[in-house]
């Protein structure tokens, strides 16, 4: 079985509620998703989990054109919207699942991961006055394996508080002098981002349970948000729901960066103003200790990490696994931010 899964990246920057700032030129734009759609259709893979796909209801079936198979899709980030028509004007984002021609795809639906449920999105219309993010749901058959359950998701995008980050943060807000109110409140909105991914696995776990007791094997694919080396983290709480990590099973002592400034610096250049995930306007602080406090913000959310994922839990076994990235840049052009996921799963006993 090939996975793949890949965040897009509909380079969209929410500078307006009218009209999103594009952070590239129109015509590299679509010299990337050209790129996209010549890739994908080079890898053959039997399932792919996309994120970000941007328009989705154009996109995802041009997308279903080069692998020749079938398509689900799903909205999840788009503002107010009927009818696809309303604000922001450009954004109407959302996730796809696809198979290969020979693989039957089956629509479950797409689940909301916000426990407040404070809006809503559909194909027809949406209401979102704040960041939403859903779970797209479908299931296949795959030869010597049964049923297949496959979950697309990608979730909360804020700052992640790791080790790394909170000691630094410890450091410069000794360095400042800030009152142990300020340390305080600083600290608690450090931790928001990792504690608004672990309420959506939550609800997301609950989905998949919900899902899962006829699937021989769930393939749950997507952007976590999520770096796999916070001690007691999002990942970690995956893998004790009896996921195995793929890229970990097949390469563990590589880290395997799919959000990578460093090998991908021209996309990862053009996102230099996008706002940050951590604000603190309305904290009484100068202009010099706004500017140390962006500039560590802004470090750690530009760092290499790793926070795209293939996941499986399965009945079987798996005899073996290879996973490698995709995407790298050609002649300075790569297809996304992101690096693809693209995994090769063997289980124990499957026909081929």
């Amino acid at each position: 079985m090939r996975i793949l899964s890949y965040n897009l990246w509909h380079g969209l920057s929410p500078t307006s509620l009218v009209l999103f700032k594009e952070l590239e030129p129109r015509t590299r734009r679509e010299l990337r998703e050209i790129a996209q759609c010549e890739l994908i259709r080079s890898l053959k893979p039997d399932f792919s989990f996309f994120q970000e796909v941007n328009p989705v209801a154009t996109r995802a079936p041009k997308l279903r054109a080069y692998i020749e198979g079938q398509v689900e899709f799903h909205p999840d980030l788009v503002g107010a919207k009927f009818l696809g028509v309303g604000v922001p004007i450009n954004l109407n984002s959302g996730q796809a699942i696809l198979s290969g021609r020979k693989w039957p795809l089956k629509g479950l639906g797409a689940f909301s991961l916000d426990s407040d449920r404070s809006g809503f999105v559909s194909k027809m219309a949406s209401w979102q006055v704040r960041e939403q993010r859903y779970a797209l749901f479908a299931e296949s058959i795959f030869p010597g394996v049964g049923r297949v359950l496959l979950v697309n998701t990608h979730l909360h995008h804020g700052l992640e508080d790791t080790l790394e980050l909170r000691l630094e943060l410890e450091a410069l807000i000794k360095e400042l002098g800030l009152s142990e109110n300020v340390h305080d409140e600083l600290i608690l909105r450090l931790q928001k981002g990792n504690e608004r991914r672990l309420r959506e696995w939550e609800v997301l776990q609950n989905q998949i349970e919900r899902h899962s007791a006829r699937a021989s094997a769930v393939v749950m694919a997507g952007d976590f948000n999520a770096s796999p080396t916070v001690k007691g983290g999002l990942i970690e709480k995956i893998t004790d729901a009896g996921f195995k990590d793929l890229w970990s099973w097949a390469r563990p002592s590589e880290p395997g960066f799919t959000f990578d400034g460093v090998a991908n610096e021209a996309n990862h250049r053009l996102q230099d103003d996008f706002p940050s995930t951590m604000t603190w306007d309305d904290l009484t602080f100068d202009n010099g200790i706004r500017e140390k406090l962006a500039a560590l913000v802004k470090k750690h959310e530009a760092r290499q990490r790793r926070i795209d994922y293939v996941f499986v839990r399965a009945n079987s076994s798996l005899k073996s696994v290879q996973a490698e990235l995709i995407g790298k840049p050609v002649d300075g052009l790569a297809p996304s931010d992101h690096f693809g996921v693209l995994v090769d799963i063997d289980f124990e006993g499957a026909l081929k």
